[in-house]
């Protein structure tokens, strides 16, 4: 009989208020192939695809059983306390004689997505080990994959930095290497979620305008907006930037918002859902001082699409969070980017000269404009 830490590994279950973390039995193999037959599943498990019931019977038969029996991963099936139904995975990764790190890694079926099994697994599998002797824990997930990195805040991992091409891609990635978002717990920490940095804002409206979060697949609309000649034209930089530049801001957006400092929001076209320009806010100096910077693509201008958006998130931005002030700044001849702040009810405030560089070099005076909570 395997054990670690003087626990027996190969029959343990543990229980939370709604789920049971069990070994793994022979009669799983066709509900793990039935989540497994969801694309969606793959899109950041490196696991083969398409998933066959060789791969489901050798999942549970051999792999799940070999960690436990060999007392160097804890692996459990999620499971439903009510019915007994199964809904996900989750993986103890044990450390090696002498070593105090473990890491933890899960997944939930889609139909499950949205119900908290995972971070409700996650926390119940981080309070056994702590209390068995690890000193920490961590969860390694894709960089893009925003919803992982969202479970880890949840139960109370906290985000301690990005390790390059530290992870397999996931299946529909075509494999290769990806970066990971690296989260991790010790014995000293709280036992509570971790708040994310910005409350993720649900797509807004005005049946003209809609903004909504950055994602992965917007990289288009932000290397369109940087590179296009007017965006360069009031730029500091006389420097376009690649798609792969464009691919890796648009995959880390998710992770910024829960992490960071800074938040990418996109502005849509509300009749196509077409991508038409970027907001940005960033959070800097004094506390609940948000500034903002925003651009739009040249087939959307002189339609009054960055006032709206402005407007839409101030009304976000005041009723959503600790915000008191935002403010923006243009260079002084930007009369376009003025004229917008000024119709959102952005007060000019005044002129800092020689703030903002050029693309060739020189640099242009700053024209300040804020916008503070309503009173009351």
């Amino acid at each position: 009989m395997a054990q670690w830490s003087e626990v027996e590994l190969e029959g343990l279950v543990l229980h939370s208020g709604r789920l049971t973390l069990r070994p793994w039995q022979p009669q799983d193999v066709p509900a793990v192939l039935a989540i497994m037959a969801d694309e969606r599943m793959h899109r950041h498990l490196a696991l083969p695809w398409p998933y066959t019931a060789e791969d489901a019977r050798g999942f549970v038969t051999e792999h799940a059983q070999a960690g436990r029996a060999a007392g160097t991963r804890l692996d459990c099936a999620i499971a439903e306390n009510a019915g007994g139904r199964l809904v996900g995975s989750i993986t103890l990764q044990l450390p090696a004689p002498g070593h105090v790190s473990a890491e933890i890694g899960y997944w939930v079926g889609v139909a499950d997505w949205g119900q908290g099994y995972a971070t409700e697994a996650v926390r119940t599998l981080a309070r056994f080990g702590l209390a068995n002797g690890l000193g920490r824990i961590q969860i390694r997930c894709e960089v893009p994959n925003a919803a992982s990195a969202a479970v880890a805040l949840r139960a109370g991992f906290r985000f301690e930095g990005v390790s390059r091409d530290s992870l397999r891609a996931g299946g529909l990635s075509g494999g290769g290497l990806r970066d990971g978002a690296v989260f991790a717990r010790i014995v000293t920490d709280p036992d509570e979620a971790i708040a994310p940095s910005w409350p993720r804002l649900e797509a807004l409206s005005d049946g003209v305008v809609t903004l909504r979060q950055t994602g992965p697949r917007d990289w288009p609309v932000l290397l369109a907006e940087v590179n296009n000649e007017e965006a360069r034209q009031w730029a500091f930089h006389d420097q376009s930037i690649t798609e792969a530049n464009a691919v890796s801001v648009a995959d880390r957006a998710g992770l910024d918002r829960l992490v960071s400092r800074q938040n990418s929001l996109l502005i849509c076209d509300a009749a196509s859902g077409v991508g038409a320009g970027v907001l940005g806010l960033r959070q800097f100096g004094p506390p609940d001082v948000v500034a903002i910077g925003y651009g739009v693509l040249p087939s959307f201008r002189g339609r009054g699409f960055t006032t709206r958006a402005l407007r839409l998130l101030a009304d976000w931005a005041f009723d959503a969070t600790p915000t008191v002030r935002l403010e923006l700044g243009c260079k002084a001849a930007n009369v376009a980017s003025a004229r917008a702040a000024l119709s959102a009810g952005f007060v000019e405030e005044g002129r800092r000269a020689s703030r903002l560089r050029n693309p060739d070099g020189s640099h242009s005076d700053e024209i300040i404009f804020g916008l503070v909570r309503p009173a009351g």
